[in-house]
């Protein structure tokens, strides 16, 4: 599933026509085929203090905070996880602060989800999570990266150890080679900067041995006022996309899937790949469940499309002219190689 998840990705980027997307969200909404992409923050909070995450400012953590009982997981897990193709836990927080994390794995499973990914930075995770997710079948785990070096790594992630990184991901061969699974697959999230730029080039002579499937780098997005504040990589463009492509190169040797924003790493055209991605993604966090006007306590995922006309908002859009709906943003602005 893994496969089919990015030949989706790389399907999104092929066909240009909008109005072909719209339609097609049109149809699988009304024979009841799996369209939505999820994406679940259980709890609000974290256990690190990366400089360029929006947890690095004291006043978003105070107004950020919150996490599900076990019966609103339940709840949400039956508004839409029947409608869900796509289950990623982890989105804006750190999933592993919730009690029975793994659980959430399980309950995707339950409920079918063809594709549940893990979100996080790794430094709760132990074998027996690891364990958990291997029996549960989790598809992909996604570990955040913003150095490659111990002293940028470290620097960047505050709290967090570059020793228990790299231990985590031996375990993760280890314990998969003893369980002679294939899954989860292990993608690396790399947030590039300015001050971390020029050592991705060194990726694979420090991460070379262990056995990864995805390598994604992500260019630095403005999150407000973080600590980090050298967000502009205008300048460093030309040895950014030196870098990708060198990148690029060592990654089809290996066999590695490689997701980088080549077109524009700054966000600053209007992404025509990601104009679907507002009517595919249901983001859910203690603060809200997918839209403020949606009573998910007592209203259920269909009466709820059907009072804000739902299908009419995607039947609209297949006659609406493109630079209407796109604007400058960075999910599915990635090349998937």
């Amino acid at each position: 599933m893994i496969k089919d998840f990015y030949k989706l990705l790389k399907l999104n980027k092929l066909v240009k026509n909008h109005r072909v997307k719209f339609l097609a969200l049109l149809l699988a909404d009304i024979l009841g085929i799996r369209y939505l992409g999820v994406r679940f923050d259980p709890i609000l909070g974290c256990n690190l203090r990366c400089k360029m995450c929006h947890f690095s400012n004291p006043e978003w953590r105070e107004k950020n905070q919150g996490a599900f009982n076990q019966e609103e997981v339940s709840r949400i897990a039956e508004l839409f996880f029947d409608n869900t193709f796509q289950l990623y836990i982890g989105c804006a927080a750190e999933p592993t602060l919730y009690k029975n994390f793994t659980d959430l794995v399980k309950l995707g499973k339950d409920y079918k989800v063809p594709f549940v990914g893990f979100v996080t930075n790794g430094q709760l995770l132990n074998e027996e999570h690891i364990r958990d997710f291997i029996d549960y079948g989790l598809d992909e785990l996604t570990l955040s990266m913003h150095g490659v070096n111990k002293e940028t790594y470290e620097n960047f992630m505050v709290n967090a150890s570059y020793q228990n990184f790299k231990k985590l991901l031996a375990s993760i061969d280890k314990i998969k080679a003893e369980t002679n699974s294939k899954l989860p697959g292990v993608r690396l999230n790399y947030t590039v900067n300015p001050d971390n730029l020029d050592e991705l080039q060194y990726f694979f002579d420090e991460f070379g041995e262990y056995n990864i499937s995805t390598l994604q780098v992500r260019p630095i997005m403005d999150l407000g006022d973080t600590v980090y504040k050298n967000k502009d990589m205008t300048p460093f463009i030309s040895k950014y996309q030196e870098i990708i492509n060198k990148l690029h190169d060592k990654c089809q040797e290996r066999n590695i899937t490689f997701m980088a924003n080549r077109l524009d790493p700054t966000y600053s055209e209007f992404n025509y790949s990601g104009v679907i991605l507002d009517y595919v993604r249901r983001y859910i966090s203690p603060q809200i469940v997918w839209q403020k006007g949606f009573d998910w306590k007592n209203e259920n995922y269909k009466e709820y499309c059907k009072r804000i006309e739902w299908r009419k908002e995607l039947f609209k859009n297949i006659f609406t002219d493109i630079n209407t709906i796109a604007a400058p943003s960075e999910p599915l602005s990635y090349d998937v190689d």
